[in-house]
């Protein structure tokens, strides 16, 4: 069961979790993608994060 919650978590759309998270972080801007580190808490108030690789063009609501 851990391992299909740490499964659903990978696998949501960037859109969502900005709209969850505590913090983002520019990891790196490179060729023309950017590398984000969004972090949230979940539902038991443990601190998650996931990386993104924006590509350039890339519209993010934030």
């Amino acid at each position: 069961m851990e391992k299909l919650s740490q499964q659903s978590i990978q696998e949501k759309p960037i859109q969502d979790r900005i709209r969850q998270a505590s913090s983002i972080t520019v990891e790196s801007a490179i060729r023309n993608k950017v590398s984000l580190n969004v972090s949230w808490y979940d539902v038991h108030g443990e601190e998650q994060s996931q990386k993104y690789i924006i590509s350039a063009g890339s519209v993010m609501e934030f």
